[in-house]
């Protein structure tokens, strides 16, 4: 019999009221629940299929990814754990096969959103086109197009220490105080804000939710391990999605191609996985060629975190550089004077 927990109003209001604040992808409790369902069914599953476990840790190799010899696996793994842990990282590893089902019945020219702001001085409606009918003589059933795969992916979960420290830096007005004993991921979750299905009308204030700077935080490591993954993976930008779990304070990076997966994620780790993480160290990660300009729109612009909008689960949106590392400058959504300081401020070195 599973254990009654009695939540905070805050929570137990959340929950009641989810389905009318939040898209279903961006759904805090439901990505919680996600998010565990991801642990029981392949993160903590030790049972090996084929001869390979569905997860594992970068910092605890199995046969298939370590080194030849004992002491070659020890000296990698012992590198690995450092700069996980220089990264803020609390764990890192792959998934071999990422669950993912996707469909589409219809596409728009124009814009993602249902309108499109300020074309010739006023806002326009977007057309969805539906896809053309099956049978030409039932122009009634439009077909819906789906894809389900279980492709290779890279799983990052931050440290909960460094964000509560980063977050307590922010001077949100809602920063919540955690009890004795209470996950950060509960706090979280009390605070947490609307998201509709297109993120149109994000707020910028100079009262910046705690969420939405979480989500930030997040979403913006992504797309960074999304830069580096294709540099080193040789993998198309546009053949990568994301997966974002706020409560959890963790995100998955997969290959969504929908050709057969060849274990580029497999091999870019045994070739070249320290030097990645070596590389996304390095300050030349977190700059972007368009300098201040970038820095005054916010810090995310395509010459630096910006992916191709398929591949984004925001549409580019609650994105910044300056939460990764101080580059001067806040996000879009905080409109008070000054800099923050970045995540990689509160990593003990």
């Amino acid at each position: 019999m599973l254990p009654k927990v009695e939540l905070p109003l805050s929570v137990s209001s959340l929950v009641r009221e989810r389905q009318n604040r939040f898209a279903s992808k961006y759904d805090p409790v439901r990505l919680a629940i996600e998010h565990a369902a991801l642990k029981s069914t392949r993160l903590d599953v030790e049972t090996r299929v084929n001869g390979k476990k569905p997860y594992v840790s970068f910092a605890r190799l199995d046969e298939d990814l370590s080194p030849d010899g004992n002491a070659k696996t020890e000296a990698v793994q012992n590198e690995t754990r450092g700069l996980l842990d220089q990264l803020g990282f609390a764990d890192m590893g792959l998934i071999r096969e990422f669950d993912l089902c996707r469909f589409s019945f219809g596409y728009s020219r124009m814009d993602s959103t249902p309108v499109l702001r300020d074309k010739r001085g006023m806002d326009m409606p977007v057309r969805l086109r539906l896809f053309p009918p099956v049978r030409n003589n039932d122009a009634s059933k439009f077909p819906i197009y789906v894809v389900q795969q279980g492709n290779e992916a890279l799983y990052v979960r931050l440290k909960e220490e460094v964000v509560l420290q980063w977050l307590q830096s922010l001077n949100c007005p809602d920063m919540f105080t955690l009890k004795e004993g209470e996950k950060l991921g509960a706090g979280i979750l009390s605070v947490a804000r609307p998201m509709g299905p297109f993120l149109d009308g994000l707020p910028e204030t100079d009262t910046p939710p705690a969420y939405l700077y979480v989500y930030t935080l997040l979403h913006s490591y992504a797309h960074l391990l999304m830069k580096y993954v294709s540099e080193y993976s040789g993998l198309d930008l546009g053949s990568l999605g994301e997966y974002i779990f706020p409560a959890d304070l963790a995100f998955v990076v997969y290959r969504n191609g929908t050709t057969m997966d060849l274990g580029n994620l497999t091999a870019l780790w045994r070739n070249s996985g320290n030097s990645m993480l070596s590389a996304m160290l390095g300050t030349k990660a977190t700059l972007c060629g368009t300098g201040s300009l970038c820095t005054h729109r916010g810090g995310a612009c395509p010459d630096c975190i910006m992916v191709p909008e398929t591949s984004c689960v925001a549409g580019n949106k609650l994105l910044s550089r300056s939460v990764l590392r101080s580059v001067g400058g806040r996000p879009r959504l905080d409109t008070r004077e000054g800099s923050i300081h970045g995540y990689f401020d509160f990593i003990s070195k």
